[in-house]
């Protein structure tokens, strides 16, 4: 069996115990999700036909283009998008049956003359985005209402992200609510035993402390693993954590394993994954390198194949 460069699997029976998690934290809430950004890099491939099998009633993203890509993946949860180009036709949302996000009357009126099935009403929070005024949602909601078209004020309408799937926009750990459900590893290619004072990678940022084993991992920067991740962060080979020695290259990196054997050629090596198995974190990625744990998966680049573990496959 060959062995992938590199790969993010999704545990499918974590997450669908999140969404049990979050069923119970919201009495029944519905599910609508945000699945953005590939599902915040977990990808829409693998996580929308569960969770889509699993009741979700609506996704939200970004962009026509995801929508398209929903749409192929889950035929009958309403889908949201949240931007589209200045002067949209919205023949799109109206093939699709995508409800879009508009934020003036110009926009629901175009949205309407293409045909759409819904339209999401984006409120003005004050917060400097675009959006109706409180006493102009009552009245485009009753045009709406007369024009046989369903109309959602997006205030109204609760959304789950980045939390279900275990990570955070915030820079807190979500980990006593929902579960990470993502592994992202690559194997081990190359191992060499070197003394101590040896400088690694690109430019000598560092350097061995003694006798220890390297080991080269077929993962960099052009995978979605920050170039500033270098000389602070960790990975983990057989559940030890071992610091990611000197700089980050667009396609390896290096590890300094320690004064041990050198392990098997093709053995995992796991940047972020369960802190139950020994694993770094996303979180803890995201501490190291001072933002938060949803930018850490939404790194990982198309290049990383993702694949599902769990039951519900």
């Amino acid at each position: 069996m060959s062995v992938p460069f590199r790969e993010a699997e999704i545990d499918l029976d974590a997450l669908k115990a999140n969404v049990e998690r979050f069923r119970e934290l919201t009495e029944g809430a519905p599910l609508f999700v945000d699945v953005g950004a590939d599902a915040w890099g977990h990808g829409l491939a693998v996580v929308v036909p569960a969770l889509a099998e699993w009741g979700a009633q609506a996704f939200v993203v970004t962009r026509a283009d995801e929508a398209r890509t929903v749409r192929a993946l889950a035929a009958e949860p309403l889908i949201v998008t949240t931007q589209h180009v200045p002067g949209d036709d919205f023949s799109w949302a109206e093939e699709l049956g995508v409800a879009p996000t508009v934020r003036s009357r110009e926009e629901f009126h175009r949205a309407l003359a293409a045909g759409v099935q819904g339209v999401m009403l984006a409120e003005d929070t004050g917060e400097g985005f675009p959006g109706f005024a409180p006493d102009e949602l009552e009245a485009i909601v009753a045009e709406a209402e007369t024009r046989g078209v369903p109309a959602i004020v997006d205030s109204a309408f609760p959304v789950i992200g980045a939390e279900l799937f275990g990570v955070s926009e915030l820079g807190v750990d979500q980990a006593d609510n929902f579960a990470p459900v993502l592994r992202f590893s690559a194997p081990i290619a190359l191992t060499k035993r070197v003394g101590g004072g040896e400088g690694v990678s690109y430019g000598y940022t560092y350097r061995t402390a003694a006798e220890t084993t390297l080991a080269l991992i077929t993962l960099g920067y052009g995978d979605g693993l920050s170039r500033a991740a270098g000389n602070r962060t960790e990975a983990s080979v057989d559940g030890t954590k071992h610091p990611l020695a000197g700089r980050v290259a667009m396609d390896a990196t290096m590890l300094d394993l320690g004064d041990v054997s050198a392990p098997a050629l093709g053995t995992p090596a796991v940047i972020v994954g369960d802190a139950g198995r020994g694993e770094p974190t996303a979180q803890q990625h995201a501490e190291a390198l001072g933002t938060h744990s949803a930018e850490i998966t939404t790194r990982i680049s198309k290049r990383v194949r993702r694949s599902a573990s769990g039951g519900a496959q």
